[in-house]
């Protein structure tokens, strides 16, 4: 088990980090002896990744790196908001101190990437934190249905190189924003906040999509 984790954690992190261009087959074959490993867990490893969005698998082609239209980002995007807004009224009513903790820790992760100026470091930050605050709204199936969209969320970042927004308003302000109406218990603002930041964050990747 510890084997198909490996190579299922190499080849999303590979995916996610741009290694493979949208629309590159991954050829079973070649992967499994890049790590050096038969071809079961790679094929397990792309079964899974299949599921989670990040990658494409077709009858008789194989699999590779899904091509995402513009259509594909809204339906992504227009869920998001539909799940986050979701997840802020219940963490308005269900977060404990332990998930406030979480979210500053979030915030501190954040500083430091922005500081670093690495984007894949920025981008991760980014996601920690919005990991914390659906765990704040203590709903399994919620949770469970960002997970299940969230990979798909890293490819369009990274795979379209649109995460060059790196400016503090952005990266840390927004989100400092969003905690602090959280820990105030501010519903509406909270919601309010909420959609701003997803559509802003769906403006800046439409601006760059096509590029």
């Amino acid at each position: 088990m510890r084997l198909q984790d490996d190579v299922l954690a190499v080849l999303r992190d590979a995916i996610l980090g741009g290694q493979f261009a949208p629309g590159e087959r991954l050829s079973e074959v070649a992967l499994a002896d890049q790590l050096e490993v038969s071809r079961g867990p790679v094929r397990v490893a792309l079964a899974q990744l299949a599921h989670e969005g990040i990658v494409t698998i077709e009858p008789h082609k194989g699999a590779s790196v899904p091509l995402m239209s513009r259509e594909d980002v809204e339906e992504i995007y227009t869920l998001r908001l539909a799940l986050e807004t979701l997840a802020a009224r219940r963490a308005v009513h269900r977060s404990k101190a332990a998930d406030h903790e979480a979210l500053s820790a979030a915030m501190t992760v954040i500083r430091d990437a922005l500081a670093s100026g690495d984007r894949r470091a920025i981008a991760d930050a980014d996601l920690q934190f919005h990991d914390a605050f659906y765990q704040a709204a203590h709903h399994r199936r919620l949770h469970a249905s960002w997970r299940a969209i969230r990979s798909q969320v890293s490819l369009l970042l990274y795979s379209r190189n649109t995460v060059a927004v790196t400016t503090k308003e952005v990266i840390v302000d927004e989100h400092d924003h969003l905690a602090r109406l959280l820990r105030e218990r501010d519903e509406e603002s909270l919601v309010s906040a909420v959609t701003e930041h997803i559509k802003g964050s769906y403006e800046r990747l439409l601006e760059r999509y096509d590029r």
